[in-house]
């Protein structure tokens, strides 16, 4: 998920990944993970477009 190749474990419920933590692990990251690891959870499980936009003279118009 990230550059430094962290050492993690994922906690999974029902077929869905519910929280990223670090593993210890002290020749990587020791018992620390990155920001973009840590949050990678959120960006994937969250959709936060629901439909395609255009935005014209500071408005946002939906495209159909």
């Amino acid at each position: 998920m990230d550059s430094l190749a962290s050492s993690v474990s994922l906690g999974i419920a029902h077929n869905k990944i519910l929280r990223i933590i670090p593993l210890l692990n002290e020749s990587i990251n020791e018992e620390w993970i990155t920001n973009k690891a840590r949050f990678t959870l959120d960006s994937l499980s969250n959709q936060r477009l629901n439909y395609p936009n255009i935005r014209l003279r500071d408005r946002l118009f939906i495209i159909s």
